[in-house]
């Protein structure tokens, strides 16, 4: 136990439980945050008159010093105590004894988490938006390549594999507004709250907040101290994002399976069998799946912890923290293999031949009856229907139907027109342009999506930028105040 915290209410600490109890290694990443709130906090201690300019001006060179400095492994219950012990042994303890008046190690840790997570966050939304981008870019060469679309894994309808990209691009779009938004509550400083019900010196929160880069306040003191539900919104985002990332890896395992073949996968981001030579193993893919299982299962851990603790803070709380880091560093791993891994995809060119895929047709066929034949659907629906189970029972292809075979089905004759009609549908690159609606596979639709997507990609790369540099500034800022003091 440090030696500020023995000899008063408690008699002697078993080393065993101080090892037990201790955060010091997982404190490691807040410790350059936890210094600049503690420089921050005697500025305003310093305008609040509390502490002399003189005690303060060695209290904050103090701080300045630590900054530079590597901090050492100790057995500590936390960094907390170690900045404080290294500045009384700097400055005394008649300086240094002062610098936790007025704060806890309870608001003081909270902000310190904030601090480095509004960072991290960041830098995974550029992550994010670096592999959105590079879809996007992929899916500009394959608007008009035809790729089977999928339901309960089954072939489907014919879509575009930038219709494929595009999709998914939006699951990620979505979560990076959602990191925008985990980003305007988790900016917010809880210091002033104190161990929870504030400080009887008049410190300016505001003063604190503003030198730190936060752009408002925690308001309630108990809430400040006592709440972690930015952790879980993290976390949460993380695993929404997990969740699209582990979908995309399935899906490209299984295109790129020998049974599929609908793309090739890059052999530098494959490996091969210790016994069987032919193999081709995607292992990149299925450890960003596995990872990604990983991050939501840090999600369900801290929930857990969370669920059913008293108000107030309690030190339950030390536990969640390194389950947020860990997910933003293992999704910010599998966002970099993604975004390497995917502008090297290579789709196979024959897709739109292959006849298994002209059963893909079979909707817009039913739509040419409902409209050249006068039909209601339910029937059109019917009349396909049996001549698909026809066609497969003779191994047969829809395409060589003949205009009898499909008046036998209709059970009435058919429009010469309607016959033309029905073989374009089955011309599946032809297909494509037969779609009508806003957000469908046809090429024009798809390269106009791309255009918007992009836009939106920069608009929120250019919101990103414009937040880091509002912390860079206010850093400065206090960088600023520390030098006239």
């Amino acid at each position: 136990m440090s030696s500020l915290l023995k000899g008063g209410r408690l008699g002697a600490a078993n080393k065993n439980v101080i090892n037990f109890i201790s955060s010091f290694e997982d404190d490691r990443r807040i410790a350059r945050s936890t210094i600049l709130i503690n420089e921050a906090h005697v500025i305003a201690l310093t305008k609040a008159h509390v502490i002399p300019r003189n005690k303060a001006r060695k209290i904050l060179k103090s701080l300045r010093q630590l900054e530079g400095q590597r901090i050492p492994k100790r057995e500590l219950e936390d960094v907390h105590v170690f900045i404080e012990e290294s500045v009384i042994k700097d400055t005394g303890p008649n300086i240094g004894g002062l610098l936790n008046l007025g704060k806890s190690r309870n608001d003081q840790v909270t902000t310190a988490i904030r601090m480095v997570l509004r960072e991290e966050i960041l830098e995974l939304s550029s992550n994010l938006l670096s592999l959105v981008s590079t879809m996007l870019r992929l899916a500009e060469k394959h608007t008009e390549t035809v790729f089977p679309g999928y339901t309960h894994l089954q072939p489907a309808q014919p879509i575009s594999f930038a219709h494929y990209l595009v999709a998914n691009v939006d699951s990620l779009l979505r979560n990076s507004h959602r990191i925008m938004e985990a980003y305007s509550r988790i900016n917010c400083s809880p210091m002033g709250a104190a161990a929870l019900a504030g400080t009887s010196f008049r410190l300016n929160r505001n003063l604190i907040a503003s030198l730190l880069g936060f752009n408002g306040l925690m308001e309630i003191s108990l809430d400040a101290v006592g709440s972690r539900d930015f952790v879980l919104e993290t976390l949460c985002v993380c695993a929404l994002i997990a969740s699209d990332m582990s979908r995309i890896a399935q899906d490209l395992i299984l295109y790129g399976s020998v049974e599929a073949g609908l793309i090739t996968l890059p052999d530098e981001f494959a490996s091969t069998s210790s016994i069987m030579p032919q193999k081709k193993n995607p292992d990149s893919l299925e450890l960003v799946r596995a990872k990604c299982a990983r991050i939501t299962g840090n999600l369900s851990g801290a929930s857990t912890v969370l669920h059913g603790l008293p108000s107030g803070y309690n030190l339950d709380f030390q536990e969640i923290t390194p389950l947020c880091w860990q997910s933003i560093d293992e999704l910010k791993s599998c966002l970099h293999i993604m975004t390497e891994l995917i502008p090297r995809i290579e789709v196979d060119k024959e897709i739109a031949v292959r006849q298994y895929l002209e059963f893909t047709a079979a909707t817009e066929i039913a739509n040419v009856l409902v409209r050249e034949e006068g039909i209601q659907f339910r029937l059109a629906h019917h009349v396909v229907g049996s001549a698909v189970r026809s066609a497969l029972q003779q191994s047969k292809t829809l395409k060589g139907f003949s205009r009898k075979d499909w008046e036998g089905h209709l059970h009435r004759r058919i429009k010469a027109r309607t016959i033309s009609l029905m073989a374009r549908a089955l011309d599946l690159k032809a297909h494509l342009l037969t779609y009508q609606t806003k957000g469908s596979p046809n090429p024009r639709e798809m390269r106009n999506a791309i255009l918007r997507r992009k836009r939106e990609c920069t608009a929120l790369q250019e919101e990103r930028s414009k937040l880091h540099r509002s912390i860079r500034k206010s850093l400065h800022a206090l960088s600023t105040v520390i030098s006239k003091i």
